[in-house]
């Protein structure tokens, strides 16, 4: 009888510990991401944004945010070498 009650407890337990744990993670998209984008002297700059609605997919229209009041195209990534900034952000195809 004692053995019954534990497993139910047990399961119970469980069960209850793994929603607990889903229920209580962050998501990842809602973490700010690192690109990169060319200042007003051509140098490849990081920056830190909240959200960006943009992708690699090349597209017809270039992916800008406003940075110190210009609009600047985001970028992936830099090369380390060069300084360089690769892999632009682009709109989506609407």
């Amino acid at each position: 009888m004692k053995s019954k009650i534990f497993k139910i407890v047990l399961s119970a337990f469980t069960l209850f510990a793994v929603v607990a744990s889903l229920a209580f993670t962050s998501s990842s998209t809602d973490a700010p991401e690192t690109y990169f984008y060319e200042d007003t002297a051509g140098v490849c700059q990081t920056v830190v944004i909240e959200e960006v609605n943009c992708t690699e997919i090349i597209s017809e229209i270039p992916c800008t945010v406003s940075i110190l009041g210009t609009p600047s195209q985001l970028y992936v990534d830099k090369l380390v070498i060069t300084g360089e900034c690769i892999k632009p952000l682009w709109i989506p195809a609407q």
